[in-house]
């Protein structure tokens, strides 16, 4: 039916509710609020979008722009050939603007739909592939690692600093920075 996205979601909020209840989600509620804030936020974008594509621009101002363009067709020539005496100018003055009104409603005919398969449209299609496979990404085993140390990480700064070829290098430690900066302020240096 029409209400596909709306089902989705409400399916979506019961697995995550009953997923909560039953302990397979162990989140903190600020984290799970965060999860339904964003599904909420997803589905308003979902509303805006659906409101472009179904709200049409005005059937009789679309015909009253059409009219005017072409009454500026017929007479910009005849206005121009009375007003320029040459016949060079003369055409060029009377091709750009009717060209220009022309190019400006194609323009807005091209972006009054913007779903579609038209060269100008929207790349729905690489759009859902983007989205799709990040979400496949996600539902790999791989994704759910927890990040952490092996056993040879040198863990303390006395052992790094011994490791480190850095080790005789002044700017190590923050005991060296200080000292630095105190012996800087210390001793100014005068510009003459």
């Amino acid at each position: 039916g029409e209400n596909r996205v709306e089902v989705l979601l409400h399916m979506i909020q019961m697995l995550i509710a009953a997923a909560h209840d039953k302990g397979v989600l162990r989140v903190a509620a600020p984290i799970l609020t965060r999860v339904y804030q964003t599904l909420s936020r997803g589905f308003v974008n979902f509303i805006n979008a659906q409101k472009i594509a179904d709200t049409m621009f005005p059937f009789p101002f679309a015909q009253l722009t059409t009219m005017f363009i072409v009454v500026h067709t017929v007479f910009t020539p005849v206005i121009m050939a009375a007003v320029i005496p040459s016949k060079v100018l003369c055409p060029i003055a009377a091709f750009l603007p009717v060209f220009g009104m022309h190019c400006l409603n194609f323009t807005a005919m091209e972006l009054e739909l913007p779903y579609g398969d038209d060269d100008n449209d929207l790349p729905l299609e690489k759009l859902q592939a983007k989205m799709n496979s990040g979400l496949l990404m996600l539902v790999r085993e791989t994704s759910d690692i927890l990040p952490g140390l092996s056993d040879k990480a040198v863990k303390s700064l006395a052992d790094l600093r011994r490791t480190c070829p850095m080790s005789n290098n002044a700017s190590w430690g923050m005991a060296s920075v200080r000292k630095g900066v105190k012996s800087h302020k210390r001793s100014p240096k005068l510009v003459s």
